[in-house]
């Protein structure tokens, strides 16, 4: 199968360009491209035979592995030094580590954790001034994400017993949750309790010295909490809780505060 090769010397318009967000800077590369394994999703799942009996038995965490996307370019030179110069530009974009990515759709992106190869493919007759470029990078994170956080905040200026908060995760996958409690000026929040009513799993943080203008922030995506920069891991205890695709429903129960939620959607392509 011979592969269909872009179109060559155009800057892709908006929703078909490459863009590398690196260091704080948005890289814009001048290649149509290519994009395969984007797709390839394979979870942690394995089989054992039953001894004695007929068929396996299913073991594993059920969760998604890291995964390997491709991208290839063709890049072309005037001159062969031309060349040499934008193939190493390119490679030098692509490499280092722990990066963003953005190919076709502007909404959403991959998370990099770094280039593992590259392959040029001279084409015949353009004597070392073009060539087939393939790339390819290790999504130790393995979903492609919104490009922006979701971010849910609720004042609460009176102490709530199981007072509700709703999420909507639109995305196919459940989201680790950022949840964030802000004291009022003067005041304490010493003891709060959330609890999920979709998966039964809820957290408790008993923290006497969560006064303001102390903020405590308990990261499920990272699993750690903290009350402003300072780790506050023993004042918690449960889960760190998570938003299942569709509608989520919280039960907040705790003094006066407000209550802070981010989090990322993702999907797996």
């Amino acid at each position: 199968m011979v592969k269909q090769r872009p179109v060559l010397d155009r800057t892709p318009l908006a929703g078909e360009r490459i863009i590398i967000h690196k260091n704080g800077v948005d890289i814009i590369l001048p290649y149509a491209y290519s994009i395969t394994d984007d797709g390839k999703v394979t979870w942690r799942k394995q089989e054992k035979e039953k001894a004695f009996a007929h068929g396996s038995a299913a073991y594993g965490d059920g969760k998604v592995d890291a995964r390997k996307i491709k991208i290839s370019v063709y890049v072309k030179g005037s001159t062969q030094v031309d060349y040499d110069e934008k193939y190493n530009t390119l490679l030098a974009n692509f490499s280092g580590s722990d990066y963003t990515l953005t190919c076709g759709r502007e909404d959403r992106v991959y998370k990099v954790a770094a280039l593992t190869a590259a392959a040029q493919r001279y084409l015949k007759g353009f004597k070392q001034r073009l060539s087939d470029v393939d790339l390819t990078l290790l999504l130790a994170d393995p979903f492609r994400y919104a490009s922006t956080q979701t971010l849910i905040s609720t004042d609460y200026t009176a102490a709530q017993s199981e007072a509700i908060i709703s999420v909507n995760n639109t995305s196919a996958v459940d989201v680790p949750l950022i949840w964030t409690f802000t004291p009022p000026v003067g005041a304490t929040v010493a003891d709060i309790a959330v609890s999920h009513m979709e998966s039964g799993q809820s957290f408790t943080l008993k923290d006497t010295l969560l006064t303001n203008p102390a903020v405590a922030v308990i990261n499920a995506e990272n699993g750690t909490v903290r009350r402003d920069t300072g780790n506050s891991l023993n004042t918690f205890s449960g889960m760190f809780l998570h938003a299942l695709p569709g509608a989520n429903t919280f039960k907040y129960s705790g003094a006066a505060c407000k209550v802070g939620i981010a989090f990322t959607e993702r999907w797996f392509v």
